[in-house]
């Protein structure tokens, strides 16, 4: 088990431990708590790093000067570049670490919530299954999106197509059916457990129609949502990427990490678009939130900064 699965599992435990017994099974307040308390957490490495992108504003002006001095020696200029950072205490990723951290954590919490959406899809079967309830799936509502587990597209349907569920790699595998073996025996006595996804038994697929056709029939022509929120955690991304870059020194093309910040500044908006598109909309909140916070959290930072930054002016003796 890969360290990535274990930190994966981990923040799926998470979200269910907070949604049984703090919220009462509200998703979207389950994800409020989570994603505040996160960055509650990660804040500090923010602090850091806001440090560290004043430290490189401050010697920007040394920097241009090695830049003139080895202007026709790029490695000469690369190691001088180095070591003054090195002694003055800064990181050559600086301000910009926190754009490129996005993306595996992006990715990270994907994951976590596909599994969480995974499970609760699960549950929902059984109790078909079982009792022909289908009254968990009023759960998943969410203001204009009938099922959070979907994503808000207008061109996707309220419940998972039966190949895309049964297609679904090492659903055995679920934490769920490891803890409820009943379920899981529900599961192998319907065949929904699949062994190989690219050929999924047509009786599989008949059965699992069976089984979501009350809710199916019930929301017959409906769509799941209003492209509402892949286009709002596009938005926020780069709002969020815009502040946390212009809050960086301008360096040159010749500086480490020069363009990087700026080119993942405009790539995370269209890689959270896309995600958010496809796939569930329990996601596309909390991404959506978490670029929230992240401005907030930067436009209080920028603040507190600033006035650090003029008490230290202040105080400066006058030469």
């Amino acid at each position: 088990m890969t360290d990535s699965f274990v930190l994966v599992r981990w923040v799926f435990l998470g979200l269910r431990w907070l949604t049984e017994n703090v919220t009462s099974g509200s998703i979207v307040l389950t994800i409020i708590i989570f994603t505040v308390a996160m960055r509650g957490i990660t804040i500090f490495g923010d602090i850091k790093s806001r440090k560290s992108s004043l430290k490189m504003q401050e010697i920007q002006p040394d920097l241009q000067k090695l830049q003139k001095k080895y202007a026709n020696n790029p490695q000469k200029l690369q190691q001088a570049q180095s070591k003054l950072m090195k002694e003055r205490g800064v990181s050559m990723l600086g301000g910009c670490l926190p754009l490129l951290l996005t993306m595996p954590v992006f990715i990270f919490f994907f994951n976590a919530f596909r599994t969480w959406g995974y499970e609760h899809m699960v549950r929902l079967l059984v109790e078909l299954a079982e009792t022909g309830s289908s009254e968990l799936f009023g759960e998943f509502r969410f203001l204009w999106v009938t099922n959070i587990w979907q994503p808000d597209n207008g061109m996707k349907p309220v419940v998972m197509a039966a190949e895309s569920f049964l297609a679904i790699p090492n659903l055995k595998n679920l934490i769920y059916f490891q803890e409820n073996p009943a379920a899981a025996e529900v599961f192998t006595r319907l065949g929904l457990f699949v062994e190989d996804v690219k050929n999924i038994p047509a009786a599989s697929i008949v059965e699992y129609n069976r089984l979501v056709a009350p809710i199916t029939q019930q929301y017959a022509g409906y769509s799941n949502g209003w492209f509402v929120l892949p286009v709002l955690s596009g938005v926020t991304m780069l709002f969020s990427s815009w502040l946390t870059q212009k809050n960086q020194p301008k360096a040159d093309t010749g500086s480490p990490g020069a363009g990087t910040g700026k080119m993942m500044m405009w790539m995370m908006p269209i890689v959270s678009f896309m995600f958010c598109l496809t796939n569930n909309a329990a996601f596309a909140v909390y991404w959506t939130i978490s670029n929230v916070v992240s401005t907030l959290t930067n436009l209080a930072l920028n603040k507190k900064f600033k006035k650090d930054k003029e008490k230290e002016e202040r105080m400066a003796p006058v030469s």
